[in-house]
């Protein structure tokens, strides 16, 4: 994705969203470049920072890893919150 902001041979501008085959004309004419710019970050913002690349092999097995481990922890907490509730916890 990306967005491109010019001037037109009028001296107005423009935005543009393009992504692939797709372009999608903003549907108005601007005085300034950053007018221009604001309109097109508020139809199409632009990604946070970080986000922009996809997790690598190692970052999702990490990911996972750590999902699966948090919810091993919460089940063991819940089950023993719940055998100590029955008195199984309480030595006899």
């Amino acid at each position: 994705m990306r967005v491109e902001v010019w001037r037109q041979p009028n001296g107005y501008w423009r935005w543009a969203y393009r992504e692939g085959e797709t372009c999608l004309l903003s549907n108005a004419e601007y005085t300034s470049e950053q007018a221009a710019r604001h309109s097109a970050d508020t139809a199409y913002p632009p990604p946070p920072p970080g986000r922009g690349e996809p997790p690598s092999r190692t970052g999702r097995l990490l990911s996972g890893l750590l999902r699966r481990f948090l919810l091993a922890v919460i089940a063991w907490r819940l089950l023993r919150r719940v055998r100590l509730r029955r008195g199984h916890g309480r030595g006899g």
